[in-house]
């Protein structure tokens, strides 16, 4: 009776004579480093660590790969940045470990700011003004700010807006 070979033994039977290319090779190196890349800035901005650690622990990434990491420690702090939240850490990481120049994104994100509160400040303009239209007025009519009530009503805005004006 013939032997019982497991499905393992027959795949590594079939496979034995391939391998990878240097290409192939080189792609699964920068995945991986991708990954572990990822992994410590989602660590750092979870403050499972500090900024001091995520230096050392990139610093310390084989120096073949070195470019590569700070490339892509750039690219996954990037990813994080958000105009509406706090991006203090992502500065920071940004300036003193990457060697980024951050000045761009401070002043876009300070334009931004200027920008929403303007906006806000005329839609709550434009509310306070069609309630007092409907009979309803006093220091106690406090509308919500565009970041409560969501981008439909703030698209819905810039369209009432732009209309007003054509006319």
């Amino acid at each position: 009776m013939g032997e019982v070979r497991s499905t393992l033994d027959l795949v590594l039977e079939k496979t034995r004579h391939l391998t990878l290319s240097k290409e192939e090779k080189l792609d699964l190196a920068t995945e991986e480093l991708d990954k572990k890349i990822q992994g410590l800035v989602n660590r750092y901005l979870d403050n499972i660590f500090p900024l001091s650690q995520l230096k050392e622990e990139v610093e310390g990434i084989d120096s073949k790969e070195h470019n590569l990491a700070f490339r892509l420690l750039k690219k996954h702090l990037l990813a994080h940045f958000d105009l509406d939240s706090d991006n203090s850490s992502i500065f920071s990481a940004l300036s003193e470990v990457a060697g980024f120049d951050i000045s761009p994104l401070a002043i876009l994100l300070k334009e931004y700011m200027s920008e929403k509160e303007e906006t806000e400040r005329a839609f709550k303009e434009r509310v306070l003004k069609a309630l007092k239209g409907r009979g309803v007025s006093g220091s106690a009519v406090v509308p919500k700010t565009i970041s409560r009530i969501g981008i439909s009503s703030l698209t819905a805005h810039i369209k009432d807006t732009r209309n007003e004006s054509n006319q």
